[in-house]
């Protein structure tokens, strides 16, 4: 019985389906973080090689004003999704090649671009709200144009409140690459569910985020070199935590029953 976007198979065979996302435990986190290391020792050549053709392409767009930021912002998502599709090749025992790279341009594309364009506009729309007039001059590079009588405290507020109302759209963008480039989702049914999984497993990603913290802070202050190794393991942990939230086997009864 082959395998549909809504079926994945494991390692041994095993069919899955998707359900509603499933509450997870605080422990399971290890084990999300376990695979996603996993992930990058089965094929660290072909991960490194990925992380450095996205590293070099934002920076070589970062120089085209406005419109390099624009690409960037759009191609995010499909590359994103392209490596959890990877994953999941991965995971049933395919290889992980440099290829997945470039995989959601083949699938499901336009909803993957609109997904970035949701992040931009929403993203934007906030950071506009809380911050004013400083955003665009804060945005385009040119910090002579803010005012010189800036109110620091005031400036620190508006970065709090903006960084706390990203918290929902980070929440909704979390798993909803793997969602449309797995199971073809609409973009408004992935970032819902996405949502979704992220509340119900509230306290899992607050620690989450606390072990990724100083992940990321060894990326940075490595020269960006340290994230050759953290943002595949961030790849592969994300994978592992949608497999564990998002999909259950199916049975042999209720293949038979579909049969």
């Amino acid at each position: 019985m082959q395998s549909s976007p809504h079926s994945p198979l494991s390692p041994d065979g095993d069919e899955y389906r998707l359900v509603f996302p499933k509450a997870c435990k605080t422990r399971d986190v290890v084990s999300w973080l376990r695979e996603g290391k996993q992930q990058f020792k089965r094929a660290p050549g072909p991960w490194v090689t990925c992380i450095l053709i996205w590293f070099v392409l934002s920076i070589l767009l970062s120089f085209i004003p406005i419109v390099g930021q624009l690409v960037s912002g759009l191609m995010n998502y499909v590359f994103i999704a392209g490596l959890m599709l990877g994953c999941h090749e991965a995971h049933k025992g395919n290889a992980f090649t440099s290829n997945y790279m470039f995989a959601g341009l083949k699938q499901n594309l336009p909803k993957l671009v609109g997904l970035g364009l949701v992040s931009m506009l929403v993203s934007g729309a906030i950071m506009w709200i809380s911050l004013g007039d400083m955003y665009p001059a804060m945005l385009s590079g040119n910090l002579e144009s803010l005012p010189t009588d800036i109110d620091f405290n005031g400036l620190a507020l508006s970065v709090l409140i903006a960084s706390l109302l990203l918290i929902p759209l980070m929440m909704a963008l979390w798993f909803a690459p793997v969602l449309i480039i797995r199971h073809d989702l609409s973009i408004y049914a992935a970032l819902r569910l996405s949502f979704v999984a992220c509340f119900l497993n509230t306290l899992p990603f607050f620690w989450y985020g606390l072990i990724m913290l100083p992940m990321l802070l060894f990326g940075m202050f490595t020269l960006g070199l340290g994230m050759l190794i953290v943002l595949p393991v961030i790849m592969g942990s994300i994978y592992a935590s949608y497999v564990q939230i998002f999909l259950e086997p199916v049975t042999a009864t209720t293949i038979a029953a579909q049969d």
